[in-house]
């Protein structure tokens, strides 16, 4: 079934006249397609802008294959934002555009919606951004992984309202404000001022707070509930906010059916692209009322 998406987009490719190729290499694309006379583009050293929103067309197919760029032909079947942006990322990376190949107008209108402005979030309003959850997890400052009590629908938030106490804290500095760092609050204060935090959210109940996406590079332990870490007897080991054991599992399975779950880290565009990424790439549908149009 994929072969087929992937035929499709070589055809695409080769009326265009570009080579195609199918490189064995397991980490390369399925297809790539390459003009005669590869040129850089002008905007290929054009920064990432998380905050572009403006919306314009989904670029069209033709204008993605006349670029002078070589093009990865990605087949997609099922647009789960984790895949669609690694790919691209992937191939903006390794200086490639991406001809994403649907199966339906459904899919492609997914894959579209997705990699319209702002780019890779589920949404944007005044307030800031909810994005998706990607694969990793939380990794802390401490060692182990971000936890939550099982059983909860977890969302990432961007917010710029007034902050108020998020459960419980350690004060490990004596300052009271709560974040064992010594400033009195000042962090807190500051990060307000200069733009959103983030807020990790159970069921709509913020459970943690950090200071913007970027404290996402191994935050302190203290921000989230729980926390766990597997020891050198290969069991789970679930310990609370400050440290202290509360269970030992034998895996995460049985660690989720104790009523802890892992935090998945959320995917964020900025974090993920080095550099602009309207204008590489394109959605073409292969199915057969569609396989014709540009």
């Amino acid at each position: 079934m994929t072969d087929d998406l992937l035929e499709a987009g070589a055809t695409r490719c080769r009326r265009e006249g570009l080579t195609v190729t199918r490189p064995n290499d397991g980490g390369e694309p399925p297809g790539v397609a390459r003009p005669a006379d590869a040129r850089p583009s002008s905007d290929d050293a054009r920064p990432f802008d998380p905050d572009r929103t403006t919306a314009s067309d989904a670029p069209s197919v033709s204008a993605l294959l006349s670029s002078g760029r070589p093009v990865a032909i990605e087949s997609i079947r099922d647009p789960e934002p984790t895949l669609v942006l690694s790919r691209l990322w992937n191939d903006r990376n390794n200086d490639r555009a991406a001809l994403f190949v649907a199966p339906d107008r459904e899919t492609a209108d997914r894959i579209e919606t997705l990699l319209a402005p702002p780019v890779g979030v589920r949404t944007a309003d005044e307030d800031g951004r909810t994005f998706y959850a990607g694969p990793d997890r939380v990794a802390l400052a401490e060692g182990g992984y971000a936890a939550v009590p099982a059983g909860t629908t977890l969302s990432w938030r961007e917010s710029t309202t007034a902050r108020e106490p998020v459960g419980l804290v350690v004060d490990g500095d004596g300052d009271g404000d709560g974040d064992g760092d010594g400033d009195g609050g000042r962090a807190d204060a500051d990060a307000a001022a200069t733009g959103a935090w983030l807020e990790l959210r159970a069921d709509g109940e913020v459970v943690a707070r950090l200071d913007g996406v970027d404290a996402l590079d191994c935050p302190t332990r203290e921000r989230f509930p729980y926390a766990y870490r597997r020891d050198d007897d290969k069991r789970i080991r679930v310990v609370d906010f400050a440290g202290r054991p509360v269970q030992r599992y034998t895996g995460i399975g049985a660690m989720r059916d104790g009523g802890f779950q892992p935090v998945p880290a959320p995917l964020v565009p900025e974090h993920m692209f080095d550099g602009a990424v309207d204008g590489w790439w394109a959605v073409l549908v292969a199915d057969r009322h569609y396989r014709n149009c540009p």
